[in-house]
């Protein structure tokens, strides 16, 4: 059987009484799970999916939040109603119900990514005080969002096995994971699902020119702004400061070129802007542990 989705073909893996997975044609590995019939109130889909340079998510909407986790990959452009956002990896997008979302352009490499679609009211139906995060509709983006990975697995892991107690394993993870990322838009001074338009209007530059080493100054006097007052306001409101941001953009990038390609890593590091291979290999070493041979040798 052949489904639609996200403006592709995809072809059904299994069906089941309360649920069917598919994988969607054209990608390179993972799956699609439509999760209406899991006897879980709140529940529409999720999944995790590995996709080429070719796939292209087209427009669509969901009448519930999407919640879209970059884990691997070079960055990507998505457009959500009327603002742009760049997703690296450990990126978290989030998009309201009925809002219409899809991908500027193809990634400029393969990408992989987890998603699932939740009725956030009615998960949190008996958590009033996670649920109160949640009244404005706005989208919003989490460039770096590590801590909400190991919850997306878990109630993924629950979304694709069938064992004892399946229903309140899927509605205790899918909980779970609401509350890591509400924990997360909080920290980020994201209740109210805004930035302060500096911050926003930084953190695009920065998107943009994340293979620049973006000085302080320069990028506070595009923002208007001085240079110790953008760095405070951006850390409360993203959760690290410019620097830390823009570091964490470039060896994201670094970590998919030594994965993906055969790219030297001289080549790496004049591609990300490092003065040096010598000089790369130490910034990486002290944001990952080991050095960029190490980790092509893993």
């Amino acid at each position: 059987m052949t489904f639609t989705m996200h403006g592709q073909d995809v072809h059904n893996l299994a069906m089941s009484a309360d649920l069917s997975v598919v994988t969607p044609k054209g990608i390179q590995a993972g799956f699609h799970a439509y999760l209406e019939r899991s006897g879980v109130a709140g529940l529409r889909h999720a999944g995790d999916q590995r996709a080429p340079t070719s796939w292209l998510i087209g427009p669509h909407t969901h009448t519930v939040w999407e919640f879209y986790l970059q884990t691997d990959g070079p960055p990507t452009r998505w457009r959500v109603g009327d603002s742009e956002y760049e997703v690296a990896r450990h990126g978290l997008l989030a998009v309201p119900p009925r809002t219409r979302h899809h991908m500027v352009r193809p990634a400029a490499s393969s990408y992989q990514f987890v998603f699932a679609g939740l009725d956030v009211p009615v998960l949190l139906r008996d958590l009033p005080d996670v649920a109160a995060y949640w009244r404005a509709d706005l989208p919003w983006h989490l460039a770096d969002a590590h801590s909400v990975r190991a919850p997306f697995d878990t109630f993924l892991r629950e979304v694709t096995t069938t064992q004892a107690l399946r229903g309140d394993g899927l509605r205790l993870s899918a909980q779970h994971l609401l509350v890591e990322i509400t924990r997360q838009r909080d920290a980020t001074g994201q209740r109210h699902g805004l930035l302060h338009p500096a911050v926003a209007h930084a953190r695009r530059i920065l998107d943009a020119r994340y293979a620049e080493a973006v000085p302080l100054a320069v990028l506070a006097a595009e923002v208007g702004l001085s240079p110790t007052y953008l760095t405070r306001l951006f850390t409360r409101q993203i959760g690290v400061s410019p620097a830390r941001y823009q570091a964490n953009l470039r060896i994201g990038r670094a970590e998919m070129l030594l994965t993906e390609t055969d790219r030297s890593i001289t080549t790496i590091a004049s591609e990300l802007g490092f003065s040096s291979p010598q000089h790369f290999a130490t910034v990486f070493r002290c944001h990952t542990g080991r050095t960029p041979r190490e980790l092509r040798r893993t």
